[in-house]
């Protein structure tokens, strides 16, 4: 306080300013919170966990994190992210199975479907679809493959996934496959 006291005496005896302006300065100084926030008497040291915990009972409130984790209040990103790890899930052959080709498949055909969804709103963003043309392609590849080698579990992802089979009609108008040749 004997600070403020100086501060104040200091202000009134200013030379340089009229009477009116230096009571109008004065008061402006004192009354800004930088200076009396910086001559305040400290504060209590913040409470410990213990200290915080042992003063009152405090239940957990899992409600809590249930609502933090709940799908409405993702970001389209992590809901892509989990959608995308739920697809894998159901397409493992075995616990931990991410490059089957079964899960890349079911993985291309996720994010086609994300990125088609994207294509709709912005239909001028011509690198987005040069992505997604390397994605059908790429998946097209991959069924290809699986076709060839495992017609039993190509014809179950087809049907799990909703596609339909383009490689017959493409047998046809070439004549004979590439597997046959």
């Amino acid at each position: 306080m004997a600070l403020l006291e100086g501060l104040r005496v200091v202000c009134q005896n200013m030379s340089v300013l009229p009477g009116c302006m230096a009571q109008h300065h004065a008061s402006r100084l004192l009354s800004s919170s930088a200076v009396l926030s910086r001559y305040r008497a400290p504060m209590a040291p913040p409470k410990t966990f213990e200290e915080d915990v042992a003063g009152e009972a405090r239940e957990p409130r899992s409600d809590l994190v249930e609502k933090f984790w709940n799908p409405d209040c993702m970001s389209s990103a992590e809901l892509r992210k989990l959608s995308l790890q739920q697809t894998r899930e159901a397409f493992q052959r075995r616990e931990g199975d991410c490059g089957s080709s079964e899960v890349q498949v079911a993985a291309l055909t996720t994010k086609i479907k994300a990125m088609a969804a994207h294509m709709r709103v912005h239909r001028k963003d011509y690198h987005s679809r040069r992505g997604l043309q390397a994605m059908l392609n790429q998946r097209r590849t991959l069924l290809q493959y699986l076709r060839r080698k495992d017609f039993d579990s190509y014809a179950i992802v087809l049907s799990r996934l909703g596609l339909k089979d383009n490689y017959l009609k493409l047998e046809r108008a070439y004549g004979q496959s590439r597997a046959t040749k």
